[in-house]
């Protein structure tokens, strides 16, 4: 073989090498459309932007894309093996909802560009419109001559991470209105109205007018009695003349008793006023200065006034014509809270599934039901370091069995303290609240 024909004998094998890696790197670098498409559980429909994380289980080469509307985000990704997630958080009738999706994937050479991939997601309740605390066993009269009871109060505290909307929510209590008094509900031992799923809201239902948005880790306070500044006649008592607060007054005058409703602080506006949709007996809300059974609800498919009026929905307490209720499903209510006299036996109201539990109380010396800090919860927060204030204090345990919060944790001197916390909510009483000494709007 002469030199000319060696020397063109190495060209060509190295065009061939040359050509083969070439071919290589195409196949190494080609991408494929992977289109990631959401299934979401029933009663939930797609929404725009939500995010979706691809990773490559080799390279860890991460892609990020927002959904359209139809609930697809489309990527261009090299071959290999992926990690596909999508995380989003969304407000559903006064409650936050986390819906997560975990699949994994391959995008081998053969990949089709038009074939998409189904993530499934599931949803799991994460945090809702809470009862931080109820008021209503009244205050020492300053002449020691008895008890003022007319300054009852609750305070709602979103307890999600996300803006929630109360729409359609209302207030009720149940009846028997008292833990003490005899409960025809009561059949061999259990609650009749259990098995049926639904819980009775006694003579009225409180709603707000127009919905009404809470930020995370922040409440609104609702007074249930004389919305005026009661500490003018009683200094034990509470100042409402707030133009944040909110009330229960009806406007309509179905409810006549002036002691109970007397026309509001002219600080609160009329926008904030709880109306009220009546359908038993009295001249006001008979909700328990003793041991109330007290719970939220939002009306799923209707308002507030549509279901109160609905004859189908009514239940006449075993043939009364006075003790009316309306039959709130259990699965709409947000949360609840049973109260007992200290020293007192009785029955619960309130099924398991609203509250398993319920809480002790001593009326007429200014202490409230208050929400324990759900410790674990408010410390794993790095925005909380260095603001949550320990050794709390305001318990009354030399006065009432269990009575203090076992986190130890201030919780509304933490507040002020810049601190944002998580409470308690295990639907059971007896484990998320305590009695305070004093009610918190006095702090």
């Amino acid at each position: 073989m002469n030199l000319q024909k060696l020397f063109f004998l190495l060209i060509a094998v190295l065009l061939i090498g040359t050509s083969c890696s070439d071919n290589d790197d195409n196949d190494e670098y080609q991408t494929y459309d992977v289109t990631i498409k959401l299934a979401y559980p029933t009663g939930y429909s797609p929404v725009e932007k939500t995010s979706i994380t691809l990773v490559n289980k080799t390279t860890t080469a991460t892609y990020t894309g927002l959904t359209n509307a139809s609930g697809e985000a489309t990527f261009k990704v090299a071959a290999g093996i992926y990690d596909v997630s999508a995380t989003e958080s969304r407000a559903v009738d006064g409650s936050s909802f986390l819906l997560n999706g975990l699949l994994n994937f391959t995008v081998a050479k053969d990949w089709v560009n038009t074939k998409s991939v189904e993530l499934t997601l599931t949803g799991s309740k994460k945090g809702s419109i809470i009862i931080k605390e109820l008021y209503t066993g009244g205050c020492q009269k300053n002449d020691g001559s008895g008890k003022f009871q007319n300054d009852a109060y609750v305070v709602l505290y979103n307890n999600s991470d996300i803006k929630l909307t109360l729409e359609n929510v209302a207030l009720g209590t149940t009846i028997p209105y008292n833990f003490t008094s005899s409960n025809k509900y009561y059949k061999d031992g259990k609650l009749s109205y259990e098995a049926e799923g639904w819980i009775p809201a006694g003579t009225a239902i409180w709603y707000f007018k127009n919905p009404v948005s809470i930020e995370a880790g922040k409440q609104i306070v609702i007074a249930l009695k004389n919305a005026v500044d009661n500490t003018k006649t009683y200094s034990n008592s509470i100042n409402f003349a707030n133009s944040e607060y909110y009330c229960t007054y009806d406007i309509s005058g179905q409810y006549t008793n002036v002691s109970v409703y007397p026309s509001p602080a002219p600080a609160i506006p009329a926008s904030h006023y709880l109306s009220a949709a009546i359908y038993g007996a009295g001249n006001a809300w008979p909700i328990s200065a003793l041991s109330p059974a007290f719970f939220i609800f939002t009306t799923k498919g209707t308002t507030p006034t549509a279901f109160a009026g609905n004859a189908n929905n009514r239940d006449d307490y075993f043939g009364t014509t006075v003790s009316i209720s309306m039959k709130v499903p259990t699965d709409w209510v947000l949360d609840g809270v049973e109260v007992k006299g200290q020293g007192v036996d009785g029955l619960k109201r309130l099924t398991p599934s609203v509250d398993a539990g319920y809480v002790t109380m001593i009326g007429g010396f200014g202490y409230s039901i208050y929400r324990n800090v759900d410790k674990e919860a408010t410390e794993a927060l790095t925005s909380n370091a260095g603001k949550l204030v320990y050794n709390y204090s305001l318990g009354t345990t030399d006065k009432a069995e269990g009575s203090t919060d076992p986190s130890g944790i201030d919780a509304e001197a933490s507040i002020k303290n810049g601190a944002r916390i998580i409470y308690k909510d295990t639907n059971n009483s007896t484990n998320d609240f305590h009695q305070r000494i004093k009610a918190s709007l006095k702090d």
